[in-house]
């Protein structure tokens, strides 16, 4: 039985201009007042989500900078799943790669990361992971940013934690996202899933693909797993 959801953000509940949805915003309203608890998994940073949990209505609970960090709830310590030295260690080499290479490196914010350090998509990623490949980091391409942690770091591993932080089973939960760094979450889960703008690798790893496209796609989801709720 599925009693808790778990979903991306960016891709998965906003539109293709990145506003979040308001659809999905009243879907995650009727799931949290039904009882079915909605943890936000993202790349963004602890600060942006501890905002949006509350005013979107969630329970509080979530997954940030792609794994590497965690919050079971608003009453809740947040915890840091990964050194964030190995990260700033891949990064100065970045830099020093950007500036002979002529790339421009828009970093995001790069004050407010505990675990990681992420830019603006303006150079080929194969080309980051080639640079960093003897480091043990994993450099991961989520179409929106291009994120540096620590290897073996991800949604997937901190989703075991979260699960067991709040003595859930994994296969209570249903995974939604769309993108790369979202795969090993929506694997795991009990039912996964992912929306219309999903990448080829994402529809594969899902159980169920909706035909529509973003915040939009998020509500088809849920209409189909949770039937008897008015998810329009």
């Amino acid at each position: 039985m599925l009693r808790f959801v778990i979903t991306d953000i960016d891709g998965t509940l906003t539109d293709e201009r990145r506003r979040i949805s308001t659809a999905a915003i009243e879907s995650i309203r009727i799931l949290e007042e039904e009882g079915i608890r909605v943890i936000l998994a993202s790349g963004n940073t602890p600060c942006l989500l501890k905002g949006l949990c509350k005013l979107i209505g969630t329970s509080g609970g979530f997954i940030g900078e792609n794994g590497g960090v965690y919050r079971l709830g608003y009453d809740k310590p947040l915890q840091v799943t990964a050194d964030r030295e190995v990260s700033l260690t891949a990064l100065k080499r970045v830099k020093e790669y950007t500036a002979a290479n002529h790339y421009i490196l828009d970093l995001y914010s790069q004050d407010e990361r505990l675990s990681d350090v992420a830019f603006a998509r303006t150079m080929p990623v194969s080309e980051i992971r080639a640079i960093l490949a003897d480091l043990p980091v994993d450099v991961v391409d989520t179409t929106f940013a291009i994120h540096i942690h620590a290897q073996g770091v991800h949604k997937g591993t901190t989703f075991s934690l979260f699960a067991a932080g709040i003595n859930a089973d994994i296969e209570e939960f249903l995974g939604i996202g769309d993108s790369e760094n979202d795969i090993e979450l929506i694997k795991m889960a009990g039912s996964g899933a992912c929306v219309a703008n999903s990448t080829l690798q994402v529809r594969q790893s899902a159980d169920y693909c909706s035909d529509k496209r973003y915040g939009d796609g998020f509500c088809d989801i849920i209409a189909h797993y949770f039937p008897h709720l008015s998810i329009r």
